[in-house]
């Protein structure tokens, strides 16, 4: 009866998919990713992309207005350079934020319905808590409108009131750019701590297993955990597969904008012109935050899942030193055999203690052969599972370029510092005192 309980209230816990189900809705809206919700029509979608399309279209124009109308603005050959670089990235990577959800359509309910059913597998063995992933969600979204539509309100109205003529409608569209590369690399985020948490379900159910449940037991459950693990890897290929555009793309456009906007905090520094100097630095640190937390979360679940193979390799320890005394043991009772009288009495006496002698002997014999055996199977489930992780590696990579981890964080800040050493040095303005009214 309990047990019935227990799967029933395991079956009517709610879905991956439900759970996700404010963050989908988010980056549906936005017109960015593959995120959606499942009832909603293809046709609706596909509206609701086409007018960001044109928003987007809407932004390259002033874009381009910018170029011919504030060109001579830019007194530096190099800043001009990395400017327009900048642009042309954040210009293709917002199409492609677009055209993202169009083109894997059907793969977010495939993914949610193959983490729905490796759910279900997992809850069967242990109990599992998605309320860190509900928390995870939440501050993406809060920080997406926060980035998003909150600071571009706050903008209008901060401009409107001290200096109308510097607000532009490409300085206020900047806010919807963000807004949309926050919410596309915030899927992959909450998607990507989704596995963590899984990995992590995993190695605590593998710390639960105890020598006192028996060898058998113990390699039923590791067989268990083996086909879960599979299960959690080709999520990971399929996370891969469906975002790996995304993240060379998101790096490109958030590597340009830091080196970019950095550079141009320098610039005015140096021509002692410090307007939209607030604006600039949260820009940079916000992109790089965005690829930081990026990396932090793959690093997360890589770590993770490499700990599998250290906790697993701690059963077989356990199995040795569980109970030291038992060989020793019992290789001394055959020493409790029956010896035969001296005096030689009646053969029968004599058949009947060597009869209950081999006996004993059996069942010694038995006994040690039967804990070897099981020791053994335990053996080879750790060596079959060590083998199984050494082929499926968890790793996030970037269309196979590079592999999202902090590794890659380290080496993105030492080339930023080298590109900005090298435009320093090339840069020589021709008006010390010259002030710009624009930010970008």
């Amino acid at each position: 009866m309990e047990e019935e309980i227990r799967v029933q209230v395991e079956d009517n816990s709610p879905s991956i998919e439900h759970t996700l189900r404010p963050i989908a809705y988010t980056s549906w809206f936005l017109g960015v990713g593959v995120a959606r919700p499942r009832g909603c029509p293809k046709v609706v979608t596909i509206i609701l992309r086409v007018v960001h399309f044109g928003v987007c279209s809407v932004i390259v124009a002033y874009g381009a207005i910018d170029f011919f109308t504030f060109g001579s603005v830019f007194k530096s050959d190099i800043f001009k350079i990395m400017y327009y670089m900048n642009k042309v990235v954040c210009y293709v990577s917002a199409y492609y934020y677009v055209y993202h959800g169009i083109r894997h359509y059907d793969r977010w309910p495939q993914l949610m319905d193959k983490m729905k059913n490796l759910d279900q597998k997992i809850r069967k063995e242990i109990p599992m808590n998605d309320r860190p992933v509900k928390n995870a969600q939440v501050l993406a979204i809060l920080a997406t409108f926060a980035c998003g539509p909150l600071s571009l309100i706050v903008h209008a109205l901060y401009y409107y009131f001290t200096l109308p003529e510097d607000i532009f409608a490409s300085d206020l569209l900047l806010y919807y750019t963000i807004a949309q590369s926050l919410i596309n690399s915030f899927v992959f985020d909450v998607t990507v701590y989704v596995l963590y948490r899984r990995f992590q379900t995993l190695n605590e159910f593998i710390g639960q297993l105890d020598e006192r449940f028996g060898a058998p037991w113990i390699a039923v459950k590791i067989r268990r955990i083996r086909e879960l693990h599979t299960g959690i890897c080709d999520l990971v290929i399929m996370v891969n597969d469906i975002h790996g555009f995304h993240l060379l793309l998101c790096s490109a456009n958030c590597f340009t904008m830091a080196v970019a906007t950095l550079f141009r905090i320098y610039m005015g520094v140096v021509e002692r012109n410090y307007a939209f100097m607030l604006i600039n630095n949260i820009l940079w640190l916000l992109y790089a935050a965005q690829f930081g937390l990026m990396c932090w979360v793959c690093t997360l679940a890589r770590q993770e899942s490499d700990r599998t193979g250290i906790i697993i390799y701690a059963i077989i320890l356990n199995c040795k030193s569980t109970n030291p005394g038992k060989p020793n043991s019992a290789r001394s009772q055959p020493s409790l055999e029956v010896p035969p009288p001296i005096d030689g009495g009646p053969d029968g006496e004599q058949n009947s203690n060597r009869s209950s002698s081999y006996n004993l002997n059996y069942v010694v014999m038995e006994t040690l052969l039967r804990k070897n055996l099981d020791r053994d199977c335990v053996r080879n489930e750790v060596n079959d599972f060590s083998i199984q992780l050494q082929q499926h590696r968890v790793a996030f990579t970037a269309c196979e370029f590079f592999e999202m981890n902090n590794s890659l964080l380290s080496g993105f800040v030492g080339v930023i510092t080298t590109y900005l050493i090298i435009l320093v040095q090339f840069y020589r303005p021709d008006n010390p005192n010259a002030q710009f009214s624009r930010k970008r």
